[in-house]
């Protein structure tokens, strides 16, 4: 890949750089009123200081916390249910404590970060139904907020770097192709991903490969395998005929989606390889939610399952990101 040595300077700060995309500062946990909640479904991990801080509390919710905490995480209830949920879907910690005794993982969740040298991301895992509602709502083309933040860089010597300038120039190649509102929806996805009409689903040849491919996962549970029976109940009675987008997203929800999944994706390519394969992910991804939408229960709900199913189990993107490495 060739690039300037004007255009390799834009990836070059005297300071941590932090990226952020336009819609994370906005977000805030809406608790009760979620439809579905983090606190079920998730073994949650204990970060060392917060059980210091539990092993302290006195009283009678003192001795609650210590009785459900084991190896370092809570001990979940029947249907994987975390001590701390009360019947209003609200957190007694938070309730009792204040925000400040919650534990790492409850208190970042859903947020993401990676650090590439000193350029610093942030991001909302898309298996908050309230982070991809953010990011659908948006108006136009994601964009990305930047700001100098005082933070220690992880040093790369001088061949990384180049090479995480290039991983990065390749990726602002994507996004631009994805925000050029002068050309149709069509032709961005072929400069961004070499899609065509042709062949929409490249890598793969049709959507039985999707399902096949999905097939293969880790299930996270019984959402999931309802999801995926009923993915599989519409190709089967599709047959050999063609299985039609359903309509339920415009072109800029789907280029914000498929431009935030490459945003998520595809520099960890630095450290974990697969640079096809996390490319041609944010088109798999895209690809299952807006054929099956109907099937997984809507736009958000659809984002929202695949990316619990996918995006969270390093087993299943393994499998997926290899599959689609070609």
């Amino acid at each position: 890949m060739d690039m300037t040595a004007e255009r390799k300077k834009l990836f070059i700060f005297k300071k941590m750089l932090l990226f952020k995309p336009d819609f994370y500062d906005r977000f805030k946990c809406i608790a009760s009123t979620c439809t579905d909640t983090c606190c079920v479904g998730w073994e949650i991990d204990i970060d060392k200081a917060s059980q210091e801080v539990y092993r302290k509390v006195e009283g009678v919710f003192g001795d609650k916390l210590r009785a459900n905490i084991e190896d370092g995480h809570f001990k979940l209830l029947p249907h994987d249910r975390c001590p701390f949920l009360d019947k209003k879907n609200l957190c007694e910690i938070y309730r009792t404590l204040g925000e400040g005794a919650l534990c790492d993982i409850c208190r970042e969740h859903p947020r993401f970060v990676e650090v590439y040298g000193d350029i610093m991301e942030r991001g909302l895992g898309l298996c908050c139904e309230e982070a991809t509602r953010l990011l659908l709502e948006g108006e136009g083309p994601l964009k990305f907020v930047t700001e100098e933040i005082d933070e220690p860089e992880d040093e790369l010597d001088e061949d990384d770097e180049e090479i995480r300038n290039e991983v990065l120039y390749e990726r602002e190649q994507i996004f631009g192709a994805l925000a050029d509102g002068t050309t149709p929806f069509g032709e961005s996805l072929y400069t961004a991903f070499g899609i065509t009409d042709e062949n929409p689903f490249a890598p793969l040849r049709n959507p039985r490969d999707l399902y096949e491919l999905l097939a293969k996962t880790v299930s996270f549970g019984p959402d999931w395998d309802k999801a995926l029976a009923c993915i599989k109940a519409r190709l089967d009675a599709a047959g050999s005929s063609t299985i039609e987008d359903q309509g339920f997203f415009t072109d800029t929800e789907s280029s914000r989606l498929l431009a935030y999944l490459v945003y998520r994706h595809f520099a960890k390519c630095l450290f974990e390889g697969h640079a096809d394969g996390k490319r041609n992910f944010a088109v798999f991804f895209w690809n299952i939610v807006r054929l099956f939408t109907r099937e997984l229960g809507g736009k958000i709900n659809a984002i929202k399952i695949l990316s619990r199913q996918l995006e969270y189990c390093e087993e299943n993107m393994e499998i997926i990101e290899s599959a689609l490495d070609i």
